[in-house]
């Protein structure tokens, strides 16, 4: 499946090869750049616009069956056919837990907060109430807004969205071939090399404060460094390597830590599958950080 000669989008190369502290935005299309196209199991639809094929739900730019749009919503909510993660709605005796879903109110153990101050969000860890940032008790591919976790406007298939607009990372290729802009892929779905983590890459080790061992008001700084790998250019072939570490922290990590990172990768990588197609570079690599635990209380003055 390798190509001879592919022109690679800025995005990829300024992942792939340099900083992307680097990094300009690409100056208008030419005549014989590469274009949008669809991804695999979507088709235009009477505006022009990407839609996927009936039964299969958007998720990450990509058109995948609901049972793999579950999984990247995680284990305690699901994907709706309009791609958004929603938590399920549990009978009046049972409460959502971050790692089983509907779990009966007379399993919880005790020990957790009674309640969280400003800016943080009761969870369930392991049967446990436990305080999170409050974005962070949002489903993947939502944010907090007030009372309600909100889904953004979805962007068309083959694209994602990024500084309020619709970023194409299926581009065609010659003769027809679809090409997925996989740097740009992973800065808009893992987080700027050297930056901060996406929402969607942090979020699961976000709303884990247990297994990561944490105390009410610890706080942890994680470098997750992630390898992309795609053997022949093959999007369906792509894995990762993830790498977490905790420079300066007090404590080794847990062994859960690894297991963590590894999974919330792991749930990203099938959204990026589903695409289909050939990739811009065989291989990414990138750094990214990802704090867990409440912010710091700010002194009164």
């Amino acid at each position: 499946m390798r190509r001879e000669a592919v022109v690679l989008p800025v995005s990829a190369l300024c992942v792939a090869l340099i900083s992307l502290g680097a990094c300009h935005a690409p100056a208008p299309r030419v005549a014989g750049s590469p274009v949008a196209a669809c991804p695999r199991d979507a088709r235009p639809d009477a505006s022009g616009r990407c839609a996927c094929d009936p039964g299969d739900v958007p998720v990450l730019g990509a058109c995948i069956p609901p049972p793999v749009a579950d999984g990247y919503c995680g284990p305690a909510s699901h994907a709706e056919a309009s791609g958004a993660c929603v938590f399920p709605v549990c009978a009046g005796n049972e409460a959502v837990d971050v790692d089983s879903g509907c779990i009966p109110l007379g399993s919880l153990l005790h020990g957790g907060p009674g309640a969280c101050g400003a800016g943080a969000s009761l969870i369930l860890e392991e049967r446990r109430s436990v305080c999170i940032p409050v974005d962070a008790a949002c489903p993947r591919g939502t944010h907090d807004e007030g009372p309600a976790c909100i889904h953004p406007p979805a962007c068309p298939p083959g694209t994602l969205a990024t500084s309020g607009s619709c970023r194409p990372v299926v581009l065609r290729g010659e003769g027809g071939s679809r090409l997925v802009d996989l740097g740009a892929w992973a800065a808009i779905v893992l987080g700027l090399d050297g930056g901060a983590g996406s929402a969607d890459l942090c979020r699961p080790l976000q709303a884990r404060p247990l297994a990561l061992e944490l105390g009410p008001t610890d706080r942890l700084a994680l470098r997750l460094r992630i390898a992309l790998s795609a053997p022949g250019n093959d999007i369906t072939r792509i894995s990762a390597a993830v790498h977490v570490t905790s420079p300066g922290a007090a404590h080794p990590l847990p062994p859960g830590a690894a297991t963590l990172a590894e999974r919330a990768v792991a749930g990203l990588l099938e959204p990026l599958r589903g695409l289909g197609g050939e990739t811009t570079a065989t291989r990414v690599d990138l750094e990214v950080r990802c704090e867990v635990g409440l912010p710091p209380v700010p002194a009164p003055h």
